[in-house]
């Protein structure tokens, strides 16, 4: 395992790392080794290049906030314990791994890029380190490869640098805007606004704030896609329509945008490859594609009839079929 540590950080393909307040270090899932956590071996190359990370790290006077160590994006978290201060870096992929290579089954594949041509709401939903951010970077990366025209994205931090020219004919344009720098999520959608961008792409629903903004731009036309916590399709629904109702102050308001709003949510977890260390996407989707029975049962907030319309769609894809 050592000679394994000889490698640069760089060429190491691992979720996470984790920085602790005495500069131990340790990788989460690295493709190739065996369990969830491996220590860093002290007195290697690898070892002394992340006390150097730290040491840069401890310049940064936020709390959370996007990194790059030797090319390598991190999204950073300063951690106090009880023995001090420590690290987490989460790794997103990059280069942005194309939609076709994480493993969603062809007739999801399909769905997903027909997504480029509509509005309203995307939602990827699942626990923490389910591979939420990927999902979004790789299919939004694929639509405005593929039809070209404006994407903004609104996150805080950003997570992978992707601002950029896309397109075989650079008929696309990628912008990215750091909500903390910008006053919040709020101000950042209008100066969004400004770009008139067909896509928007919005960091994790925490707030009122964020999930009333998101479904406002989706009523209004774009296509946004985001990412929530959630433990089902359902669950992530009715997360949306709480966190958006407090901002709202009327559950029924909020369900009733969220109606018009609502148009995918793709619910997903990250499960053991045939490779040590390698982990693939497992999912279920849900395309409410205008469907006035479901828009109905989502404006009553009778969420749990939508069991049966999830179940039907999700055997359709399991057949090799489009969803709807």
């Amino acid at each position: 395992m050592n000679d394994f540590f000889i490698s640069k950080l760089e060429d190491i393909e691992f979720s996470d790392l984790m920085i602790l307040p005495d500069e131990r270090a340790f990788f989460r899932h690295v493709t190739g080794l065996e369990g969830p956590i491996t220590e860093i071996p002290p007195n290697t190359e690898l070892f002394h290049e992340i006390k150097k990370i730290k040491s840069e790290l401890d310049q940064e006077k936020h709390h959370e906030f996007f990194y790059q160590a030797r090319g390598v994006p991190f999204r950073a978290t300063r951690i106090k314990t009880l023995n001090g201060v420590g690290y987490f870096l989460r790794r997103p992929k990059f280069p942005v791994p194309s939609i076709e290579s994480l493993g969603y089954v062809t007739a999801l594949h399909t769905a997903l890029c027909t997504l480029g041509v509509k509005q309203g709401l995307v939602v990827f939903a699942g626990a923490t380190g389910s591979g939420k951010s990927t999902s979004v970077y790789s299919l939004v990366s694929k639509l405005v490869s593929t039809h070209g025209d404006i994407v903004v994205g609104i996150e805080d931090p950003p997570e992978i640098p992707v601002q950029g020219i896309y397109g075989e004919k650079n008929n696309g344009l990628w912008y990215q805007l750091d909500a903390s720098q910008s006053g919040g999520y709020e101000s950042a959608m209008i100066a969004a606004m400004r770009y008139n961008p067909r896509y928007i792409m919005m960091g994790e629903i925490r707030s009122p704030m964020a999930a009333g903004e998101a479904i406002r731009a989706a009523v209004n036309g774009h296509l946004v896609l985001t990412t929530i916590h959630g433990n089902s399709i359902i669950g992530a629904i009715l997360a949306i329509q709480q966190i958006a109702a407090a901002g709202l102050q009327s559950q029924e308001l909020a369900r009733s945008i969220l109606a018009d709003g609502l148009t995918a949510v793709i619910h997903q977890k990250l499960i053991k490859g045939s490779q040590p260390g390698k982990r693939v996407v497992s999912a279920e989707a849900f395309f409410v594609n205008d469907d006035p029975g479901i828009k109905s049962k989502i404006r009553s907030g009778k969420l749990e009839l939508l069991s049966s319309d999830i179940v039907s769609q999700n055997h359709r894809i399991s057949k090799g079929q489009l969803p709807f």
